[in-house]
């Protein structure tokens, strides 16, 4: 008997470890891609009509950038110009499309060059997206006579 109660510690210690280490993982990817820079958890939705996709933006120098959510990689999967992106007027989700890791999410109709997308947004963060959008870094596209 002493047999099956070693072998179930070890399991029960190897379950454990990888769920460490996938916090582990998870926490510094989160940390990597924020880089000192607001990050904050959003939607996507690249055609109206299909599912959204929870990810995470951040808001670069002289781009908006989103990552999945879930995975490993490091880089960003949609990268947006700051000078192209044009935030429509946000409006609610449409009923059934509720987005339980956003309460009061509010869907953003958005255009990038040709590219139009929706994005999930909670009110406090659609704020600050519009705030970066309409700001821009000191010497930014200044011109000097």
């Amino acid at each position: 008997m002493p047999s099956a109660l070693v072998s179930t510690e070890i399991v029960v210690g190897t379950l454990l470890l990888v769920v460490a280490l996938v916090l582990l993982v998870t926490y510094a990817r989160r940390r990597y891609i924020s880089r000192g820079l607001p990050l904050t958890v959003c939607g996507l939705r690249m055609e109206a009509g299909k599912r959204w996709r929870l990810g995470l933006i951040r808001f670069g120098d002289n781009a908006l950038e989103w990552y999945a959510l879930g995975g490993v990689s490091l880089r960003a999967r949609h990268r947006w110009p700051r000078q192209s992106l044009l935030l429509e007027t946000p409006a609610p989700l449409a009923s059934g499309e509720s987005i339980p890791v956003i309460p009061g999410a509010q869907r953003v109709p958005c255009t990038s060059g040709r590219q139009r997308f929706d994005l999930a947004l909670a009110h406090d963060d659609y704020t600050a997206v519009r705030s970066w959008q309409e700001a821009s870094p000191p010497g930014y596209n200044v011109n000097v006579a």
